[in-house]
């Protein structure tokens, strides 16, 4: 086996193959260079053995294996030009220079080019947005914009898709900066710096994968205004409170962008409530079946405090926290086949929460209460840096290496009253994580890759929490006074290699992967009494695998529109628990059936199975302290978890016209899953893991967004329904059917008019349902917003954003003035934010779900005004 992977890993440094070299300048009739023309070389039957784009000189180059004929075809085209095809004979030549002059073609293009040219144009998978055209001026960050634009959704922790789909990358001017953490750059970016949006499709900067044209992903390049190419360019804020508020925002943009590099320094300082660590993915896991994988794996934490934070709000009105972060990022060409990426970030969140709740279990003849009053301080820093390296050594030959280290250091405080005893926790935890990518990809032939990803990572959690709790005390049957100390010390450690080889003969695109890994989890858990006694509640569980797999699969393209890909995954698992083995042998199916852009939309039929199994987290070998009054075990026997799953996805999207419909279904059975056998009393709750069968889910999604040209409004529906039964137990011998049905309806417009004042407004209303043990409870809550753009004059433009809360029979409502100056030709401008003028100062939630009710108090953020002045540069 070690000889086979080695072989399979050095293919790519022995293999050798004659290569034609053509490349050419493409121009118009001017004598300009012609940017982003596409050259497609096609052989005798029509199919495709390669295509690139001209850069911003219009030159391109590109180099292919000679086809058994010599004779292959050259289409060279961009819009607004008419299509130049000639036909060379390759059989005696190994370099070609073939530059064009495209004759123009406007009148066929006439009415699309000047209504495209301010607002959206479309060349082949690339659709470029004019920023202005969706802007109102109160944009702050390039997140503030691509909110607006067609095609383009963020979500609400900050990810972006485009076209119904997660991007990939986040590019400035072509270039990846951020990798992963492109929220970083989005949510700081200060918004006039844009001047177009690019939705890529098709998207691959893998220049290997590329030539086999068949990626399914998607990606947005940020193409900034011309007076920011080759000078330093950014800006400097500074804010305070006005009067007695305690506020304060700074902040710093500094960006350089040129052909050889680009750089970026962002920094921000404030206390608007916004989390700074937020900006930061833990980590990553990509699967893709036609391309380059991501494998990061995470230690997850033994002990949790929770701040009692609510989401039913905004960050600025119920979040209090003090957020700062400084990220350094760069690219730069080394060498022309040499590429160096590196990032670095700073972050540090220091968030105090003031909490009441009640708790009531439903669940006995007589219910139990619990109410809990949280004082909660918690600073949390996350450092880290990336360094990337890309090679091309030549046209068959792509190297990358990814290197990531982050450390995450945290400290929580949390003083509360629970049923009216004092409870102090304290929680002071170490993070140090690495992982490390190698990728080679190697081009065996016009229509064959290798791909060989050598992968390894560490995660390491070290966690020290220290408690004083007369329930505890009394369980333990201690001193009253005894302070309990949990110290606990979570590992993963794995290493592995993929080796793909992806084929394509005409219509039918192959793969087969073969992969090795090996891993290593731990968790270790000491649990003492003034620091020296120890109680049975100890953990020491390891788990120790070697996996084996085989992926084959296949695409076949009917035609260009039509495919079919079906993929089976062998997967052989070699586990050790402690010192019990097993050995565990399964298939996972996935079977997919596309049709792609046709005038009707996109439609997609998948069905696939899974099989795994636990995380180390539901292998616990005893009870764990998971927080204050929660004690928790894993399964006794480790077992498979099984689920199948149906989707249909039909999109349909026209960003020219600002139209799109998005409609998704999905049906998963769980045939095993991990359940919970609960144990409720009065002070405690106590968890035991266990594999059962499980239930079914049914969840159907629609938005349907439309460009009223009568109206001069952009306008959004949304509905999300989803249906459940899961299994469950507590306090009981019996599992009982839990049946839960959740409805959310939406529905927003934005206005365009010519005039002084334009208007988004819309509403929410989410209504929950539960069914247990034949009790029927439901929770409503609705909300509306509206917020006026007015502009005064050229220089003064003045905000008023309104928000309507009703959650079930309460109603509160928040009320934002802003006052925007910016004086003509002056590098500053100015801002004056009035943030919650009603003065809401406190919120009241309750729900009911199956056996619980709920109702929590939190503090909200009060009245204050914020004054900031920002200089451009």
């Amino acid at each position: 086996m070690l000889k086979l992977f080695s072989f399979i890993f050095f293919i790519p440094f022995i293999a050798f193959s004659q290569n034609i070299k053509i490349s050419g300048t493409i121009k118009d009739k001017q004598n300009r260079s012609v940017e982003r023309a596409s050259v497609v070389i096609l052989d005798n039957s029509g199919n495709i053995l390669f295509y690139t784009f001209a850069n911003e000189d219009g030159n391109y180059t590109l180099q292919l294996k000679k086809p058994a004929s010599g004779i292959v075809s050259i289409e060279i085209s961009c819009l607004g030009f008419a299509k130049n095809t000639n036909v060379i004979d390759l059989s005696t030549k190994t370099e070609i220079n073939h530059s064009v002059s495209l004759e123009s073609q406007q009148e066929s293009l006439k009415e699309v080019v000047i209504e495209s040219h301010k607002k959206v144009r479309i060349n082949q998978d690339t659709t470029t947005i004019k920023a202005s055209a969706f802007s109102n001026q109160t944009e702050q960050t390039i997140e503030d914009i691509l909110k607006k634009l067609p095609g383009i959704e963020v979500q609400k922790d900050g990810s972006i898709k485009a076209h119904g789909k997660p991007i990939d990358k986040l590019l400035v001017e072509g270039e990846d900066l951020f990798d992963k953490n492109y929220t970083l750059l989005s949510k700081n970016l200060d918004a006039k710096t844009l001047d177009e949006v690019q939705i890529i499709e098709a998207f691959e900067d893998n220049p290997i994968f590329k030539k086999m044209n068949n990626s399914d992903k998607v990606a947005l390049n940020l193409k900034l205004k011309k007076d920011k190419q080759n000078i330093w360019f950014g800006n400097i804020t500074a804010g305070a409170g006005i009067i007695s508020e305690n506020r304060w925002k700074e902040g710093i943009n500094l960006g350089l962008l040129k052909k050889k590099i680009k750089i970026f320094y962002l920094a921000d300082y404030n206390n608007s409530g916004e989390k700074a660590t937020s900006l930061i993915k833990e980590s990553s896991i990509n699967l893709d079946f036609f391309g380059a994988d991501r494998i990061e794996k995470k230690a997850r934490k033994q002990y949790v405090i929770n701040s009692n934070e609510n989401n039913s709000f905004s960050k600025s009105q119920s979040v209090f926290n003090k957020a700062l972060f400084n990220s350094l990022s760069f690219t730069t060409k080394l060498k022309p086949s040499l590429t160096l990426r590196g990032v670095g970030y700073f972050t540090n969140d220091h968030q105090i929460q003031h909490s009441f709740s009640e708790t009531i279990y439903n669940i006995d003849p007589q219910p139990i209460i619990n109410s809990e009053a949280n004082h909660y301080s918690g600073k949390k820093t996350l450092s880290s840096g990336e360094i990337e390296l890309k090679y091309s050594g030549n046209e068959d030959n792509y190297l990358t290496n990814l290197f990531i280290y982050k450390n995450n250091p945290d400290i929580i405080n949390s003083n509360l009253l629970f049923n009216s005893e004092q409870i102090n926790q304290n929680s002071k935890n170490s993070n140090y994580t690495f992982y490390n990518h190698l990728n080679h990809s190697y081009s065996l032939s016009n229509q064959t890759i290798l791909n060989n990803y050598f992968y390894l990572g560490s995660d390491y959690l070290n966690e020290k929490n220290r408690l004083k709790s007369p329930f505890l005390n009394e369980f333990f049957k201690i001193d009253p006074e005894a302070q309990i100390d949990q110290k606990g010390d979570t590992k993963n450690q794995y290493f592995g290699i993929k080796s793909k080889l992806i084929s394509k003969y005409k219509k039918l695109e192959s793969v087969l992967a073969f992969q090795y890994e090996k891993s290593k989890e731990s968790i270790v858990s000491d649990f003492l009494i003034d620091q020296k006694q120890k109680t049975d509640y100890q953990v020491d569980t390891n788990t120790n695998q070697t996996i084996f797999s085989f992926d084959a699969g296949i695409r076949y393209n009917f035609t260009s529109e039509t495919d079919f890909t079906a993929n089976l995954k062998y997967v052989q698992n070699n586990f050790a628990r402690n010192i019990s083995q097993q050995h565990f042998h399964f298939f996972n199916p996935v079977f997919s059936f596309n049709l792609k852009k046709t005038r009707l939309g996109t439609f997609r039929l998948n069905y696939s199975e899974n099989s795994s199994l636990p995380e180390i987290n539901y292998l616990k070998t005893n009870y764990l302290l998971a927080d204050y009054r929660t004690f928790e075990k894993g399964v006794s026997d480790v077992a498979l978890l099984k689920n199948k799953t149906i989707s249909f996805l039909h999109t349909l999207y026209k960003d020219e016209k600002g139209f799109s419909v998005k409609t998704n279904l999905i049906y998963t059975k769980l045939k095993k899953t991990l359940n919970i056998d609960n144990l409720i009393t009065q002070n405690f709750n106590f968890k035991n893991y266990i594999v059962t069968n499980g239930g079914e889910n049914y969840n159907a999604s629609f938005s349907f967004i439309n460009y009223l040209k009568k109206l001069k409004w952009a306008t959004k529906i949304a509905t999300q329904q989803t249906w459940s039964n899961t299994p469950t137990k507590v306090n009981n011998q019996d599992f009982t059917n839990l049946k839960s049905y959740n409805s959310q309806y939406s529905f927003s417009a934005t206005s365009y008019y010519s005039l002084v004042v334009n208007f988004d407004f819309g509403f929410n209303y989410n209504y929950y349902q539960t069914n247990f043990n034949n009790t029927l409870t439901t929770n409503t809550t609705k909300d509306a917003f509206i917020n006026c753009n007015y502009k005064i004059s050229k220089v003064w433009l003045a905000e008023v954003n309104t928000t309507y809360y009703k959650i079930n029979t309460q109603n509160y409502s928040f009320v934002n003035i802003i006052a925007n100056y910016t004086p003509e030709n002056s590098r500053f401008s100015y801002r004056l934010l009035f943030n919650n003028v009603t003065n809401e100062n406190e919120f009241t939630l309750v729900t009911l779900d199956n056996y619980t009710s709920y109702k929590a108090t939190i503090d909200l953020v009060p009245r204050y005004l914020l004054a900031t002045v920002k200089y451009r540069f």
